[in-house]
């Protein structure tokens, strides 16, 4: 048996995406996300995707509806950069996608975009507006090419 060598230095962090929605675990996610920023004294790139394939067809044909729904999730993102913001967080910045999947567009548009070094979702979020970053991460951490954080509340 070889001889074990723990000598290894933790990895710093520098882009730190965190996929959020309105949901126990997206707060969850968000929260471990300031944490390991504040840490690692990385950027903060808080991240919210519109999941197309949620909308029903009428909707999703519907452009009102669509930038309904848009306009909900950048205020949503607004509100979750000021929190960032509020515990400390100085390089924070959102970017909002639109996709088929959460878990496909954050890793491949939003992670290349903003050279993402962490990704970090929540474990589920039945309780969720869209009901989708949650049921994605079991997709991000598997197809993943970054580190892969995702948060589970314990309660």
């Amino acid at each position: 048996m070889s001889e074990l060598n723990l000598n290894i230095e933790p990895m710093q962090f520098k882009n730190i995406v965190v996929g959020v929605d309105e949901s126990k675990q997206g707060y969850f996610a968000l929260a471990n996300a300031i944490h390991q920023a504040h840490e690692d004294d990385a950027k903060l790139i808080i991240a919210s995707v519109l999941e197309m394939g949620d909308l029903s067809t009428i909707d999703a044909l519907h452009l009102d509806v669509i930038k309904e729904k848009r306009a909900e999730v950048e205020a949503n993102l607004a509100k979750y950069k000021a929190y960032a913001e509020s515990k400390g967080i100085t390089n924070v910045t959102t970017i909002f996608a639109d996709g088929a999947k959460a878990g496909e567009a954050l890793l491949q548009e939003v992670v290349p975009k903003v050279d993402a070094d962490l990704i970090i979702v929540g474990a589920h979020s039945r309780d969720g507006f869209w009901d989708s970053l949650g049921s994605q991460a079991a997709y991000i951490a598997r197809h993943a090419k970054i580190s892969s954080m995702v948060a589970r509340s314990s309660k």
